[in-house]
């Protein structure tokens, strides 16, 4: 998506606006003495405008000091007087002949190009240019108004370390050369999905003694939509292509073989295990003959995402973010809530499972539910639930795990894999939780993936230093022991689990699928 702003053939454009040309009548003395004053208006207003596009640059304060320190030289030294009066003569002819051969505004067209489709948490490519169609070479900076609380890395050094740092500015110094087009970019990381709108671009340029600074805004409005992070499913398309699955954390390679569907015959092997031998084939060829299967390919995955309260809370710290944004390398991390990293994953389980040839399905609930999809196979399925969770945000209300379940039993779906992401915490709070799967255990099988809570981890595992550290530790200890007897119950009712990191979340939910997957356990 490509933003411009031209400066040029305004005048023609408004008189197409306008539709009609001035009829001979407005000739006439009397109509023409009443346009003198929207003339006038209009004049006053462009110098108002030429007046607010100047700035005096420090080199011309620092020249302009001189020159009043000199006339108070001259009041004690009055041979001093003439030198100073040819020196401010001499500024101020430099001045003015410096502003007047300045490059003019409508000299520079500024655009911005970027993807209208941005990933969450993920680096968004920005480009900014500057087309120039002054005659002399000219210094600019350049300053992008980007959405508010997008996290903006440009690659440029750090002038100052503050022990709180500032937010970094999409603010770019560039040396335009004349009739050529310069360009920067940056990298964008929006933290909230959703639609956003990009806003104007300031420019800033240096006349060519560096006396004076003309200022200029243009609206280059854009729009961009903020979808779930996709940059895991096209690392895995290309894992997959390169037989490289390892190299992202899957375990795709361990599948052959182990599937319950019949695929072919060939000889017995050593490294093959015993259960896997033919003994029909066997007999009648005499020798050892091993069966050869391959994983099932119909089967139902049903992706359940709790949008209560529970998953509103912070998944990658504040404090985690800004100890990258204090180091050399690029920010990848942005703070993302528990529903962010929940909807990630299950793009990239999502297209796992289509790709695999799975049925796959979405349900959304909080008190209620709020959206669902019918399981089904394909790629376009897979669009539909991007789509789907593109606007989502969690509300402030517990979740309702039975009216999530008892829909699920309603649809009548055969046997089919019930992900559910959530929030775990104690075994009180998860009592519902617990009853739920119990049922829904029954006609499917259920597994439950969640996030580990990096910070009270940390806090557990920290020495004290304090009473006031002693009894953090001690609070961090009993979550953690409340939360992993609430684990040990649901693993009890026969549900899996998986328990991971915010970072390793979306790689440990699509390698348990496989594992489940090859095992015929679906």
């Amino acid at each position: 998506m490509i933003v411009a702003y031209n400066l040029g053939h305004t005048r023609d454009w408004h008189a197409k606006i306008n539709g009609v040309q001035a009829p001979a009548s407005l000739s006439s003395p009397v109509q023409s003495s009443s346009s003198a004053k929207p003339a006038h208006s209009s004049a006053s207003a462009q110098v108002r405008a030429f007046l607010a596009s100047v700035l005096p640059s420090s080199r011309l304060l620092v020249f302009f000091g001189l020159g009043s320190l000199g006339w108070i030289v001259a009041a004690f030294l009055p041979g001093f007087t003439l030198l100073t009066l040819l020196f401010d003569l001499t500024l101020l002819l430099l001045a003015v002949v410096d502003l007047a051969f300045s490059p003019k505004p409508r000299d520079f067209d500024l655009e911005r190009e970027f993807s209208s489709k941005m990933n969450l948490g993920a680096p968004n490519k920005v480009t900014l240019r500057v087309k120039s169609r002054a005659k002399l070479p000219v210094s600019i900076v350049v300053r992008d108004e980007v959405p508010e609380s997008f996290a903006i890395s440009t690659h440029q050094a750090i002038r100052y370390r503050l022990e709180t740092p500032l937010p970094e500015l999409a603010r770019f110094s560039m040396r335009v050369e004349p009739l050529k087009t310069t360009e920067a970019t940056y990298q964008l990381l929006p933290n909230r999905r959703g639609d956003f709108r990009f806003g104007s671009m300031h420019a800033r340029t240096t006349s060519g003694l560096g006396l004076w600074h003309r200022q200029f805004e243009r609206k280059v409005e854009g729009e961009a939509r903020v979808y779930p992070d996709m940059s895991a499913v096209r690392r895995y398309e290309i894992a997959l292509r390169d037989g490289k699955m390892r190299d992202i954390g899957l375990h795709l390679l361990r599948l052959r073989g182990r599937g319950t569907e019949f695929e072919s015959l060939r000889d017995y092997t050593s490294d093959d295990e015993f259960k896997s031998i033919n003994w029909k084939a066997s007999a009648r060829r005499g020798k050892l003959i091993a069966t050869n299967y391959e994983i099932e390919r119909d089967q139902t995955i049903l992706i359940c995402i709790d949008c209560g309260r529970m998953m509103t809370s912070l998944a990658v710290t504040k404090s985690r973010g800004q100890e990258k944004a204090h180091s050399d390398e690029e920010i990848l991390e942005v703070p993302l809530s528990k529903l962010d990293c929940a909807i990630n994953a299950t793009v990239l389980l999502a297209h796992v499972s289509a790709s695999m040839g799975d049925s796959v399905g979405l349900l959304l609930f909080a008190d209620g539910v709020m959206n669902y999809l019918t399981p089904r196979k394909g790629r376009v399925q897979t669009g539909q639930i991007i789509e789907a969770l593109y606007a989502v945000q969690p509300s402030l209300v517990e979740p309702d795990y039975n009216v999530a379940y008892e829909h699920i039993l309603a649809r009548r779906l055969r046997r089919s894999l019930i992900v559910t992401f959530t929030d775990i915490i104690d075994p009180e709070a998860s009592r519902e939780l617990l009853q739920g799967s119990a049922t829904i255990r029954r006609h499917h099988n259920a597994l439950c993936v969640s996030i580990a809570n990096l910070d009270v981890m940390d806090l557990a595992a920290s020495f004290p230093r304090s009473s006031a550290d002693l009894y953090d530790k001690a609070m961090a200890q009993r979550m953690l022991s409340q939360r992993g007897a609430a684990l040990e119950a649901l693993r009890g009712a026969g549900v899996g689990i998986v328990d991971a990191r915010a970072q390793d979340l979306s790689v440990a939910t699509v390698n348990r699928y496989l594992e489940m997957k090859s095992r015929g356990t679906l």
